[in-house]
């Protein structure tokens, strides 16, 4: 019994190690974690695309959010330095 239950957990890290493999080769930019996530969420019964879908925007609204965080921070800078310059 246990021997099957360890044949079958290498056949689920491999298989996982294939997956993977594959993600990085398609470049989409997920990891194990994330990439395991998706296979459960697939299993039980989650559509593919529409899950591919949901991470496209998710990572779209990020990097909206990213880009809206950055600029005051880069606006600061960027008035200090011409402040310094008139300045002086």
């Amino acid at each position: 019994m246990a021997s099957a239950a360890n044949a079958n957990l290498n056949a689920v890290r491999e298989t996982m190690d294939v997956l993977l493999e594959i993600s990085r080769l398609l470049n989409t930019g997920l990891d194990m974690e994330s990439l395991s996530i998706c296979v459960r969420l697939c299993e039980q019964g989650i559509n593919p695309e529409a899950l591919s879908a949901v991470i496209k925007e998710l990572r779209k609204a990020s990097e909206s959010l990213k880009v809206q965080t950055q600029a005051p921070k880069e606006l600061t800078i960027i008035l200090s330095k011409r402040l310094c310059v008139e300045v002086v």
